[in-house]
């Protein structure tokens, strides 16, 4: 039976061979002419392809399945959200408690 969910994950965690995760980070950098977004959630960046450009230091909660090109893993978005308003910090407190609770 397939699963319709995504993983909630740390972009250091992400491997090409998932079927679908997501994540929560802050855009770095955009590269307009292939709608590229580099997205940071403080464990690492990641390549983003999007189908509209978002800008620079916006909150994006990004839903996708990772892939390898060149050497480099890459989120092919399925639906990117904006989370501007949302609260980055409390949220990584958050992580950081049930890593604690839950290893």
């Amino acid at each position: 039976m397939k699963h319709n969910y995504s993983i909630e994950k740390e972009i250091h965690e992400i491997k090409c061979d998932e079927s679908i995760i997501s994540f929560i980070g802050v855009v770095v950098s955009i590269d307009p002419s292939t709608y590229m977004l580099i997205v940071d959630d403080g464990t690492g960046a990641i390549g983003v392809s999007a189908d509209k450009l978002y800008d620079m230091e916006q909150v994006l909660r990004v839903i996708g399945i990772p892939y390898k090109e060149g050497g480099q893993i890459i989120v092919d978005s399925e639906v990117i959200q904006d989370f501007s308003d949302f609260n980055l910090e409390l949220f990584k407190k958050i992580q950081k408690i049930e890593k604690e609770v839950y290893t």
